[in-house]
């Protein structure tokens, strides 16, 4: 064997050196002592003094009182290393925390305990000192549990105690490893506070640590494009002595006090040396930090605006973060100026990278829209014997189905040709007022113009981005137990009756309108975009607009005829092609056999649907998933081996459905081409 072989790589010396064997002792400034070693760090305080805290301590957290009755018995904060393999279950934390003190030769009851998994390597020490008051904070540091304000939870529980039952997912519907990575905050004041100021300096601290966090750029480990102000796990506690009547005590810490501005230095300077022993360590320098957090960054932009979810039911979808709108508005101009692709393709790729990224076109100016404002208008004025009626409905409704699909593909006819001599006729008028370089200018903007209008026509027939949003919001409605918002929610994605589903059947409900609008809403639009163009896409929006709205039993009977089986005609071959794509889509996220299965499951229950088309998308999803989806009295797609569905499902089902819709384009672009 050479000697090059033997010699460890420079990943490996830095490991090693990480590890290395620590033992040291500190005499801090507010006579306590602190001693750390690869297992923990310890203070001890002074015994001659009764102490109060306030911590989000795990052993003795909260607002606590140490009296010390005896020189000998003193008050301790331990901060303990834990494997980075422990559970959080076996053993609980309290009973870790007691025993390793008495491991210690500590009493637990005086003590107050914390866990980590972060290297003590990262132990930090800063101190201020004025008028007599000194101050100690002591931190270690994690950083791979990041976390912003508000971040989705992970644990989807207010008051029970974590069980290895509960589901732990993220937004794309897998397990979570969750990582160690805690910042753990010490801080030691050698004189009396009252309550109020206890409570002030203590969120004067963590608020110190938020700024060491945005300061060093710590980037929210679920969303990238957001600072962390921490971890998930981040424990902090503030201890000092107890007010003796008759003793001076501090009674303020508000932001304009120099005791705030002593805690706020000290507890930014520890936490920033920690955080920065963290990245070195993972990084090297700080030069590859940034660069790692400039690529995350970047990859979180190319996502797209997902998710941008509403808080409540029924309100308008948040804007996107500006470096996402500015990534999609640059994929629209490289689309134009720099993809060689043919013109019909490249505008329907232009076309999926606004849906990806930047908002729908207004509602009032949206031509589904006005399609369905037109629809509204003709039903109003309907009167009821022509519903009553079998033959007259079903003659008014044909009569409604041609008029809707003349007026609005005739409308874009004549919207893309006055779009085409604008940008053919403008130059030549401009040539006769303008010098021969704002001629050419203007030129391309009114070329670029003409593209953009045709690109918002073409965009407003399918939305692949809302249809994978609004199941994310409703899993997340259904993770946090807020039924009756997930109950108004669903009538954004079908027409079914919603306020006796419970949980299981909302999920339900969801998936089945997740498959069949990917075949509705995304792959029929651009299968007849590839045979006819936007006005072929824009006209099956409109005949799928009218089947929503008139076609189903009822009131529309024969009205909704007409409408009903021309959708039934033009949804056969997309509908089909939907259910392969979901089969291919799952043989990548969930494995072949989930795959074959929804093929199974779809080939053996589609029939159970009234529509010819719909069962065959949902059919796939019930198998592909393993659950069951039904609709009492009407179908069960799944039954004989699926369970009931859970939002564990819709978010896998969004994996699916974002994926299937991305081998939709590329397949629509490659036929285009050919």
């Amino acid at each position: 064997q050479s000697s090059t072989s033997r010699c460890p790589s420079f990943a490996v010396l830095r490991q090693q050196q990480f590890g290395r064997m620590i033992q040291k002792k500190t005499n801090l400034s507010t006579g306590a002592t602190a001693s750390v070693n690869n297992d923990r760090v310890r203070v001890d305080l002074p015994t001659s003094n009764t102490y109060q805290s306030i911590s989000s301590a795990i052993l003795n957290g909260g607002c606590q009182v140490f009296e010390t009755s005896s020189s000998t018995c003193s008050t301790h904060v331990i901060n303990y290393k834990v494997p980075s393999t422990y559970d959080g279950l076996n053993p609980s934390p309290q009973s870790l925390l007691a025993n390793f003190a008495k491991k210690e030769q500590v009493d637990p009851n005086n003590t107050v305990g914390m866990l980590t998994a972060a290297s003590m390597e990262t132990f930090s020490h800063s101190s201020r000192s004025a008028m007599g008051v000194s101050i100690d904070v002591i931190v270690t540091a994690g950083l791979s549990n990041s976390r912003s304000s508000g971040a989705a939870a992970d644990f989807f529980m207010i008051s029970e105690d974590y069980t290895p039952d509960d589901d732990v997912d993220g937004d794309d519907g897998q397990k979570q490893e969750m990582k160690p990575g805690t910042i753990n905050t010490i801080i030691i004041v050698n004189a009396p506070l009252t309550q109020g100021a206890q409570v002030e300096a203590y969120a004067i601290a963590i608020e110190a640590k938020c700024n060491a966090c945005v300061d060093h750029n710590v980037a929210c480990a679920k969303d990238s494009t957001k600072f962390a102000m921490g971890t998930g796990t981040d424990c902090a506690v503030l201890i000092s002595e107890r007010p003796i009547r008759g003793q001076q005590v501090i009674k303020y810490a508000g932001k304009h006090t120099l005791f705030a501005e002593m805690i706020g230095q000290a507890v930014y300077e520890a936490t920033s040396k920690a955080i920065m022993t963290n990245i070195l360590h993972l990084h090297y320098n700080y030069a590859t930090y940034t660069i790692h957090h400039w690529s995350r960054t970047f990859v979180a932009s190319m996502m797209g605006a997902m998710p941008l979810i509403p808080p409540k039911p029924m309100m308008p979808i948040p804007r996107a973060p500006l470096n996402v709108v500015f990534m999609g508005i640059s994929k629209v101009l490289t689309i134009y100026f720099f993809v060689p692709l043919p013109d019909k393709a490249k505008l329907l790729f232009a076309a999926v990278a606004w849906d990806r990224y930047l908002r729908e076109p207004p509602l009032t100016c949206h031509p589904v829209c006005i399609a369905g404002s037109m629809i509204s208008a003709c039903l109003s004025r309907t009167p009821d014997r022509v519903y009553n009626n079998p033959f007259m409905g079903f003659t008014f409704g044909l009569v409604l189905l041609i008029f809707m699909f003349s007026t609005v593909t005739l409308g874009a006819w004549i919207f893309i040709e006055c779009i085409d001599v604008i940008s053919m006729k403008g130059p030549t008028f401009a040539r006769e007022y303008m010098s021969g370089y704002y001629n050419s200018l203007i030129e391309h903007a009114l070329n670029l113009l003409a593209w953009i209008l045709k690109l918002l026509l073409l965009k407003s027939t399918f939305s692949l981005q809302l249809l994978c949003i609004l199941p994310l919001q409703m899993a997340k409605f259904i993770e946090r137990g807020q039924i009756d918002d997930a109950r108004g929610q669903l009538c954004w994605l079908c027409s079914r009756d919603p306020s006796t589903l419970g949980p299981s059947d909302l999920a339900g409900a969801t998936l089945e309108s997740l498959s069949e609008n990917l075949s509705d809403g995304f792959v029929a639009p651009l299968f007849w975009y590839v045979l006819f163009g936007p006005i072929g896409a824009l006209g099956y929006r409109v005949i799928n607009t009218l089947d929503s709205r008139v076609g189903y039993r009822g009131k529309y009977e024969w009205f909704g005829k007409p409408s009903a089986r021309l959708d039934d005609v033009i949804n056969y071959i997309p509908a089909r092609i939907t259910t392969v794509l979901l089969a291919l889509s799952a043989s990548v996220t969930l494995g072949r056999r989930s795959a074959w299965r929804g093929l199974q499951i779809a080939w053996k229950d589609q029939h159970q649907c009234e529509s010819p088309n719909a069962g065959w998308p949902m059919a796939c999803f019930a198998g592909l998933l393993g659950v069951q989806l039904k609709k009492e009295g009407a179908y069960c797609l799944g039954a004989t081996s699926g369970k009931e569905p859970t939002p564990v499902d819709i978010r896998a089902g969004h994996r699916v459905a974002e994926l299937a819709g991305g081998i939709t384009l590329v397949i629509a672009i490659v036929a285009v081409i050919s």
